[in-house]
């Protein structure tokens, strides 16, 4: 990289200020929708303050409808957060593709449940972008999951999913986004209700955010050899040998090179990979086989910003989104179990690539279960299909144990020589 530490060190100083009063007007503006509703406002004091005096500890997950992985996630780092008088920041990754409304839930076909599942939104889209369905669909959902729970005593759980959806229709009828609906709603459940809130596409296009995005978009050959090097270090130092793990390396082909970001068009709810291709001084982006736009001499963030007024964005993608949260602006980043297993690489990155030491990372995550009995009945008979695997892979293991005769014991061990 071209930043020395006190380069890196001024824009880290005014990126956090930024942050912080962005995702204090976007709450204001979810309140607002939220009083357009009719649903209480959320009266939880924010975990807000100066970022020049206080730590900011960060979170982040897409908008989606959240399991209790999430949950717990944000309930400890808002926790976290106020025990250690921190600013509380968590991510809306609005960038990605799916379904924001999708959720799972007990469906009895005979005796035993199946996992079915629904949406409340009315196709897979940007994140950001996803509509709710009409309020009539959401009434007919919210009855048809009530009537399954509280047939089979789960009261308890009827009546949060009927609280969650009086939201959702609520949110609906003011034509609501779902990504803006499952926000509202899980803070009236008391889901992150302290946290502050941003989405990436917002960070995105601070000029911080830019200026490290020029950075790399002006020596992409360079930058996209040094991401493959610490991948392949990654590789080798943990003894994986997937080369697909944790990410895949950037494709490199002679003057043109993948890059780790998605060019995204608000417009047309489209986002493609982002590549770059150098002719002489001439940088040229591409995207989806398309040249998006032509730099002459240095790439500046400056120069990115016009495409902002097209509704064009370069948005960054997997390791890298931790990367630029982590340099910019945390000092402590939470993690569930899938940003785990990647964020050791993205370590691996910061170092080489900016030579600074990366801000800390942890995890949280726990699971909850509806059905607790048949659950320990489940974890009983798989014990037993795995000693009993354990028994034909590796008998070895109980030797001395009991569990074989002394002569078929001295046989197997005569076999295992062998």
């Amino acid at each position: 990289s071209s930043f020395d530490h006190s380069r890196l060190t001024e824009l880290r100083n005014s990126a956090r200020t930024r942050l912080v009063q962005s995702a204090e007007q976007f709450i204001l503006r979810l309140h607002g929708i939220a009083d357009d509703a009719d649903i209480p406002a959320n009266s939880a004091g924010l975990l807000t303050g100066n970022p020049e005096e206080q730590p900011i500890v960060m979170t982040g997950h897409q908008p989606v409808v959240f399991h209790s992985g999430l949950t717990f996630k944000y309930e400890t780092t808002q926790q976290f957060a106020a025990d250690n008088n921190a600013i509380a920041v968590a991510v809306v990754i609005d960038t990605d593709l799916g379904d924001a409304g999708q959720f799972s839930y007990p469906n009895w076909e005979g005796d035993s449940p199946t996992l079915a599942i629904d949406t409340i939104a009315t196709s897979a889209t940007l994140y950001g972008h996803s509509r709710l369905r009409d309020v009539n669909e959401l009434k007919q959902v919210s009855q048809q999951i009530s009537q399954q729970l509280r047939s089979h005593d789960l009261t308890a759980a009827a009546q949060s999913s009927d609280a969650a959806f009086a939201s959702f229709i609520a949110l609906a009828s003011v034509r609501a986004r779902a990504m803006e609906a499952s926000l509202i709603t899980r803070w009236q459940h008391g889901v992150g209700s302290r946290m502050l809130e941003l989405p990436l596409s917002a960070i995105a296009s601070f000029p911080e955010t830019l200026t490290l995005t020029a950075d790399m978009l002006k020596q992409p050959l360079r930058f996209a050899a040094a991401y493959n090097s610490a991948l392949d270090v990654f590789r080798d130092e943990n003894n994986i040998r997937n080369a697909a793990n944790p990410f895949p390396n950037l494709k490199i082909d002679g003057d043109t090179c993948e890059l780790p970001f998605w060019l995204i068009s608000h417009n047309k709810k489209s986002r493609h990979v982002l590549e770059a291709q150098l002719s002489g001084n001439e940088t040229r982006l591409i995207a989806n086989g398309k040249t998006v736009d032509t730099f002459t001499g240095n790439v500046t963030a400056e120069a990115l910003e016009p495409l902002l007024l097209q509704n064009i964005q370069i948005v960054p993608r997997g390791a890298l989104i931790t990367a630029f949260l982590r340099l910019l602006f945390s000092d402590l980043f939470v993690h569930g179990t899938g940003g785990a297993r990647y964020d050791r690489f993205t370590d691996e990155f910061i170092r080489s690539w900016w030579n600074v030491e990366p801000p800390p990372f942890t995890i949280a995550s726990a699971s909850r279960f509806l059905f607790t009995e048949k659950r320990n009945e489940l974890q009983r008979l798989e014990g037993i299909q795995a000693s009993l695997r354990d028994l034909q892979f590796n008998p070895q293991r109980q030797f001395g144990s009991g569990v074989f005769s002394k002569s078929l014991e001295a046989e197997l061990k005569e076999l295992m020589q062998q």
